[in-house]
């Protein structure tokens, strides 16, 4: 499989090298800049409406926005927050264990495996007992899919090819937060997956799923019943690689090309399933001998486009040549033709009369690129004064750009209004 992408992979690259996004002989699209709603704020805890942050970091903490509804996960507290864009808890999916004192929403009466009647239109609270949840996405119907480890660890398989464990899965809610059968590699009740790096429901609302191990990437695609429609295994030593930069290294003792793989993201529209690879190139000088690295030096970034089912290339675009000066831009989505690009990080200051600073707001430059690398529009996006981490920033299926953000007393969340 690996042999036939690459053999297919580079045909059409002659006519879109020179469409550079960044350092191109294109005019400069001028920065906009863009209002932000603040829309509300929750507190660091264990409470229905807090995040618990006590285990550090960002590990476990996803968002999702699909149909205005927000859904946040809080991996480390075992709970899934469904929230109104004013911040109202209207569902709850919690973990007895770490949340036992419900002051909000009450658990919802179930009745044979389904929700009382009386309880269908009103807000609920489910009791799921997770053991290391971490990604999350929404479908249309609101279905909740969550990325989960395997409660029993003799369940776990061990993949020679890989050198991995798989014990990772993903969990189903329906209506009222009823449990559906989990989904493997195989579908409902299949193999654990190894670690489990995103999920995506997509806008036609069929399931990609990327999981991986140091050697290799694999690319699920399911259907709306969790039915398999797709497998891909993409080798991370055979990852897209750009004509010009292979030959470039191609038989000089002690210099390689290595390929990092920043950003995969999935789409598909009627029976097509598309995956775009965001990959940054460093070319590494290295003793031939002892194999030990002297240096790395940056050699660009490009975007692909694989065909989900086979991994030819279907387009391929770079966005920073290496000879640039640019920041290196991360893809934060895909919509509607265009490819999100978020760069660059500066503080803009508020200075009091006496022309002393009170207050410090970074911003990002956002840059829509259509897939023949011509940037149709640029933005401005600040943060709110007093974040210091940006815990999620997303697309969504509309367009919308919107964020979780980490500040000292809480967490926040906004979105941007930019068409």
């Amino acid at each position: 499989m690996d042999e036939a992408m690459n053999g297919h992979m580079f045909r059409i690259l002659s006519a879109v090298a020179a469409s550079l996004v960044f350092g191109s002989c294109q005019p400069a699209r001028q920065i906009k800049s863009v209002v932000r709603s603040d829309l509300f704020s929750l507190g660091y805890g264990l409470s229905e409406t807090q995040v618990d942050l006590s285990a550090g970091g960002d590990e476990g903490i996803d968002l999702v926005m699909r149909e205005g509804i927000f859904h946040l996960l809080d991996g480390s507290g075992k709970k899934v927050m469904k929230l109104s864009s004013y911040g109202d808890l209207l569902a709850l999916l919690y973990d007895p264990s770490r949340s036992t004192d419900l002051e909000i929403m009450k658990p919802a009466t179930q009745e044979n495996g389904q929700a009382a009647r009386s309880e269908i239109q009103g807000r609920f609270a489910a009791p799921i007992h997770f053991v290391a949840p971490d990604k999350i996405a929404v479908d249309a119907s609101q279905t909740i899919y969550v990325a989960d480890r395997i409660a029993s660890a003799s369940a776990r398989i061990y993949n020679a090819q890989s050198e991995s464990y798989c014990d990772r899965i993903v969990r189903r809610f329906g209506a009222q937060g009823v449990e559906l059968p989990y989904l493997g590699q195989e579908g409902p009740g299949g193999s654990p997956f190894p670690y489990i790096i995103s999920i995506d429901a997509m806008a036609n609302d069929t399931l990609c799923v990327v999981s991986g191990s140091e050697s290799a990437i694999l690319v699920h695609h399911f259907g709306k019943t969790g039915n398999l429609l797709s497998s891909l295994r993409l080798s991370r030593d055979a990852l897209p690689l750009p004509l010009s930069l292979s030959e470039a290294a191609s038989g000089k003792k002690g210099v390689r090309m290595h390929a990092n793989l920043d950003t995969m993201l999935g789409s598909s529209e009627g029976e097509a399933f598309e995956i775009t690879l965001k990959i940054d190139y460093y070319r590494e000088f290295f003793d031939p001998e002892s194999l030990v690295i002297a240096r790395e030096d940056f050699a660009g970034s490009w975007i692909f486009t694989l065909d989900g089912a086979n991994g030819h290339t279907v387009r391929s675009l770079a966005i920073v040549p290496e000879d640039s000066d640019a920041s290196i831009p991360e893809l934060i989505g895909e919509n509607s033709g265009m490819y999100y690009l978020l760069s660059g990080s500066e503080g803009t200051e508020t200075m009091n009369e006496k022309g002393s600073a009170l207050s410090r707001v970074s911003s990002r430059v956002l840059q829509l690129v259509d897939k023949n690398g011509k940037v149709q529009l640029r933005y401005r996006i600040d943060l709110p004064e007093g974040v210091n981490e940006i815990a999620a920033l997303k697309v969504s299926s509309a367009g919308q750009i919107y964020a979780l953000l980490k500040a000292d007393e809480n967490i926040r969340l906004v979105w941007w209004s930019y068409r």
